[in-house]
């Protein structure tokens, strides 16, 4: 009987691959015999073994079952578990896929008559038991694939083929995403092979669909995305630098994740981006629009239940508050992780100080490998640099900032404390959204490995409730936080609300005595809880590159402490200046001390040597907006008719916003307050901000002390929790 051509009866079963379908491939059991049918199907009967075949080269043998794979078929009939790292499995895998004829084998592999002759002339000299070089490199190997003008597909990329399939993942590769002005984007598809309507998690990005990050524009790209896929998999992530130890592809959804949960995964290349036509234009309206246009068409996939979610980290999360606010109808949750909202003070000018050599980093080094060949971009780095005020540039006319008040769907956001970039935007959020849920993770500025372990059950809970329709069993904490402990250590936190309930602003002052603290480009001083009765003042030069490789500053210190104090919350230094010059930039950090020993507050980067937290402001830039400034944080206007320039030695008062953050800190560890001209130990060499050597050459800066002159750092102190 050809079970190919019948129905089968009550006694039979059918079965098929699911790194399939494999359609004309030639089955044998005890009692059937015939080729997969057009949906590659075979039939069996149970307990049978099943040997497959191309011509007259045996592929090899199984246990026949329900659902097989290419790593289910060993020499013999032998039951064992698939492995797709064995060379025989390896080199099946690679022969039967190569015989398929898109890259992706969306459509499967179809066998027809001319492949089996073929098969058949050279399947005497093909044997799969080979190590993987020798067989790939034999001549019968060769010549089936030269003849038939097939490619013959590299290891790796047969291998992450198989682990797909045995994790029930289907890949769609270059899917087209039409957009509203007859353009379109290019979307890889991960999806449940099960049929069926399942929820989406989307992200639109800029780095690429590449494994990691980039964009596969030729062969060898393609190989080298395909394997860095299976060492991530096969041979874990040690070595691996820490922005792609933990995710598939530039802060986003895993599929490896989500899609055995029942989701679907897909990827969207931004315009200019890859293979994706147009213009690539960061954060801007028509990357929205874009956006948009891709949520809607999701739901409206087969494969799609209707509900869209957006899920991913950094440039990932902070484009979702920008379509989030066009409200598109399919969209019904976002996660935007340790993202920016304010397209000035968070994404270009923090403090009013340029990121320019991060910027230029970040779109050279990051962006620049995943710009489609020869497409148009806007010159991003050059527009920041020619908008250094806050102004209709970064509103919309340019790019964009968060809207929180269009967004009506349920958040959950983090932010990555004191981290240069993403330390903010999750707290204006959770303190503008009117949401009908919003959550609130604050974590370290190693943000990735938790985003992706730790709060991996948060956001489990999250998308299966909104996306799914399932309640979690418990609801959760509104905030949920990291205290950092010193020394790497760390503990979770829960509170109903940020600021944490009970917060106490602890203002500390800075003592100079009564003269000048100076020496050796720094200016000395006390840190007392007490306001200083006399004036005093601490000088250091603003001239960086004069002082180099010391970095001038005034440091101010305090007594040991007498009690443990548990911080969460916004920091602010207020300071009494003056400098020789018409401007200066202000860098306060906020460092601990265990006698000499700096106690570092990093969690999961040993190597650190960022402080407790910091903040920065140029004095032109200090004006501020008395209807958005708070008790906790200061909220500067940076606007360019607000500009205030320095008289040469005039005595003003600037708030300089410090990074929200947690510390526990023990009693008889003491605090350390540095204030330089540029930022110091813990800034990464090549991230360095905009300096500008007219108003810093010679200069000299001063702090102000004393009770006319009340130079402070306010401390957010919270009740201990008890266990």
């Amino acid at each position: 009987m050809n079970a190919s051509q019948s129905t089968p009866s009550d006694a039979e079963l059918t079965g098929d691959f699911r790194d399939g379908p494999l359609v004309g491939l030639g089955y044998r059991t005890s009692t059937h015999e015939g080729v997969t049918d057009e949906a590659g199907r075979f039939f069996y009967q149970a307990g049978e073994t099943v040997t497959f075949f191309i011509g007259s080269l045996v592929i090899g043998t199984a246990v026949a079952a329900t659902h097989l794979t290419l790593a289910s078929l060993h020499d013999s009939d032998a039951a064992k578990d698939p492995d797709p790292t064995l060379p025989g499995t390896v080199n099946r895998a690679r022969f039967v896929q190569s015989l398929g004829q898109e890259a992706d084998l969306h459509s499967g592999v179809t066998i027809d008559k001319t492949i089996r002759d073929m098969v058949s002339l050279h399947a005497a000299d093909i044997s799969f038991e080979h190590d993987t070089e020798s067989f790939a490199t034999s001549d019968a190997v060769r010549a089936v694939f030269s003849e038939l003008g097939l490619r013959f597909r590299g290891s790796a990329e047969a291998r992450n083929h198989l682990r797909r399939a045995l994790a029930g993942i289907k890949l769609l590769r270059d899917v087209k995403i039409p957009t509203r002005d007859g353009s379109y984007l290019l979307a890889d598809v991960f999806r449940p092979l099960e049929a069926g309507s399942y929820p989406v998690l989307m992200r639109l990005g800029i780095y690429g669909k590449a494994f990691e990050t980039g964009s596969v524009f030729t062969d060898a790209d393609h190989a080298a995305s395909e394997e860095r896929e299976a060492a991530w998999f096969e041979k874990g992530t040690d070595g691996i630098p820490s922005y792609f130890r933990y995710s598939e592809n530039a802060v986003s959804a895993n599929a490896s994740t989500w899609v055995p949960r029942g989701y679907v995964v897909v990827r969207v290349d931004g315009r200019g981006v890859g293979n994706t036509p147009g213009t690539l234009n960061p954060f801007s309206k028509q990357e929205a629009l874009d956006y948009y246009d891709a949520i809607q068409w999701a739901a409206e996939q087969s494969w799609s239940n209707g509900n869209v979610g957006l899920y991913g980290g950094s440039y990932n999360g902070t484009i979702q508050w920008n379509v989030a606010a066009m409200q598109p109808p399919a969209l019904k949750a976002i996660a935007p992780l340790s993202s920016d909202s304010d397209a000035y003070r968070d994404l270009a000018y923090p403090g009013g100080i340029f990121l320019k050599n991060y910027r230029r980093w970040w779109w050279e080094g990051m962006v620049g490998k995943a710009r489609g060949r020869n497409a148009d971009a806007v010159d991003l780095i050059d527009e920041l640099a020619g908008h250094p005020w806050d102004e209709d540039y970064y509103t919309g006319e340019g790019i964009l900032s968060a809207d929180f008040a269009g967004i009506d769907i349920p958040v959950l956001t983090a932010v990555s404390q004191t981290l240069m970039i993403h330390s903010r935007a999750g707290f204006e959020a959770f303190s503008q959204l009117s949401s009908p849920f919003k959550q609130l993770l604050i974590l370290d500025a190693a943000y990735s490995s938790y985003m992706y372990e730790d709060c991996q059950p948060e956001l489990e809970a999250f998308f299966d409730r909104f996306l799914k329709g399932e309640e979690p069993a418990l609801e959760p904490s509104p905030v949920r936080m990291i205290i950092r402990t010193g020394d790497g250590g760390f503990e979770w936190r829960d509170a109903a609300t940020w600021p944490v309930p009970g917060t106490e602003y602890r203002k500390l002052y800075f003592d100079t005595g009564s003269g000048h603290g100076h020496g050796h480009g720094h200016g000395h001083g006390t840190i007392s809880p007490h306001l200083p009765e006399h004036k005093g003042t601490a000088e250091y030069s603003a001239d960086v590159r004069a002082a180099a490789p010391e970095l001038p500053m005034a440091v101010f210190e305090s007594a040991p402490l007498d009690e443990d104090l548990e911080l969460a919350g916004h920091f602010r230094a207020t300071l009494w200046i003056a400098s020789t010059s018409t401007d200066a930039d202000f860098f306060v950090a906020l460092r601990v001390m265990d006698g000499q020993r700096e106690v570092t507050y990093q969690t999961r980067d040993p190597e650190s040597a960022a402080p407790l937290t910091w903040g920065c402001l140029k004095a032109s830039h200090r004006v501020l907006d008395p209807e958005r400034s708070t008790a906790e944080r200061p909220w500067h206007t940076h606007r360019r008719e607000d500009a205030l320039p320095l008289l040469p030695d005039e005595v003003v008062k600037v708030e300089v916003e410090m990074m929200a953050a947690t510390g526990r800190i023990p009693a008889g560890h003491h605090l350390r307050v540095e204030i330089s001209p540029a930022e110091g130990r813990g800034a990464t060499p090549g991230w360095e901000r905009d300096y500008d050597d007219s108003y810093h050459h010679k200069a000299v800066n001063r702090v102000f002390t004393g009770r006319l002159l009340p130079s402070s750092i306010t401390l957010p102190v919270v009740p201990r929790q008890t266990p």
